[in-house]
C-alpha cells in the first residue's frame, strides 16, 4: 500500500502547527500517510506544482503566508469560499488535478461568532489571503454589520465598504471587533516579531468595549497582547482558528 504524502507550503515556515495536528489524525484514524513541510522559494513554485501533479502518492497539503493567493493560478478548481475570496490554504488532489479549498473562513468565524453580535462594526487590518477570506465570509454571513478594512491597497472588486490606509484614534474609540490579519506579531521573522499592527501610542485609544481578535498562533503572546493586558482589552489569539481550520481541512481531504 503506498503511503499517502502530505505537508504544508509556505515561506518561510518555522513551526506551523498543523502537521502535529494532522499528523495525530493520521494515527487516530490509522491511516497511511505522512506529513511533509513544503518550504519552497517562490522562484521554485512553478517546479513544486508540477512534482506535486505527477505525484501518485501525494494527496493532499495545507497552503499559508505568503502562497495563499499566489497558487489560485495552479488549480484546476476552487470551492466558493476560495472563489469568493481569492485565497487558498488547502489543496486537494483528485484524478491528477489540484482543488482548491479556503477552511480559514470556518475557523475564524467559528472562533469569533459568539461575540460578532455585539459588535455593528468589524474593522479588519490587513487584505492579503487571510484578511480577504475572512472579510468576504463575514461580509455574505453577518449582512447588517459594517466593515472598515486598513490596508494600504484598495482592490477594486470590493465596493460599498470603506477603507483606510492606516489606524487613528478616530477608529479605535468606537466601540467594534478588530481582526489582525497581518502577519505583524508572528515569529515569521524578526521584524515581524518585534511589531504590533496597532501602534503603541495607540493602544490608549481603543474602546474599553472593542474586542481584539488576532489570527496569529505562534507566538502565543504577541507584541500586541501584551499592550492589550496591560488595558485590560479582549483578546482572542489564533489558536482556535488554526486548530479549527486545520480540522475542517483534514475532513475535506479525507473524507473518502
Amino acid at each position: 500500500m503506498t503511503t499517502l504524502v502530505n505537508g504544508i507550503l509556505g515561506y518561510p515556515l518555522k513551526k506551523p502547527r498543523s502537521i502535529g495536528i494532522w499528523q495525530a489524525y493520521f494515527k487516530k484514524k490509522r491511516l497511511d500517510a505522512i506529513m511533509k513541510k513544503f518550504e519552497v522559494k517562490p522562484l521554485a513554485l512553478n517546479n513544486f506544482f508540477t512534482t506535486i501533479k505527477n505525484m501518485d502518492e501525494f494527496k493532499a497539503t495545507a497552503v499559508t503566508m505568503p502562497y495563499k493567493i499566489k497558487v489560485i493560478k495552479y488549480m484546476q478548481g476552487l470551492d466558493p469560499y476560495a472563489q469568493k475570496a481569492k485565497s487558498v490554504n488547502l489543496i486537494i488532489k483528485k484524478n491528477k488535478k489540484l482543488f482548491g479549498f479556503n477552511t480559514d473562513v470556518y475557523g475564524a468565524y467559528e472562533s469569533v461568532k459568539k461575540i460578532i453580535p455585539n459588535y455593528k462594526l468589524i474593522v479588519i487590518i490587513g487584505l492579503g489571503g487571510t484578511g480577504s477570506a475572512i472579510f468576504n465570509f463575514l461580509k455574505k454571513k453577518k449582512k447588517t454589520n459594517k466593515f472598515l478594512i486598513i490596508t494600504s491597497k484598495q482592490p477594486k472588486n470590493i465596493r460599498n465598504v470603506n477603507f483606510k490606509k492606516k489606524l487613528d484614534k478616530k477608529i479605535l474609540c468606537k466601540k467594534s471587533l478588530i481582526i489582525n490579519c497581518t502577519p505583524l506579531g508572528s515569529d515569521l521573522s524578526k521584524s515581524y516579531l518585534k511589531k504590533s499592527p496597532i501602534e503603541k501610542s495607540l493602544i490608549k485609544f481603543i474602546n474599553k468595549d472593542s474586542a481584539i481578535f488576532d489570527v496569529i498562533y505562534s507566538p502565543k503572546k504577541t507584541v500586541l497582547s501584551k499592550l492589550l493586558k496591560q488595558k485590560k482589552i479582549k483578546y482572542f489569539n489564533g489558536i482556535l482558528m488554526n486548530t479549527l481550520q486545520a480540522k475542517k481541512a483534514l475532513e475535506l481531504a479525507f473524507k473518502n
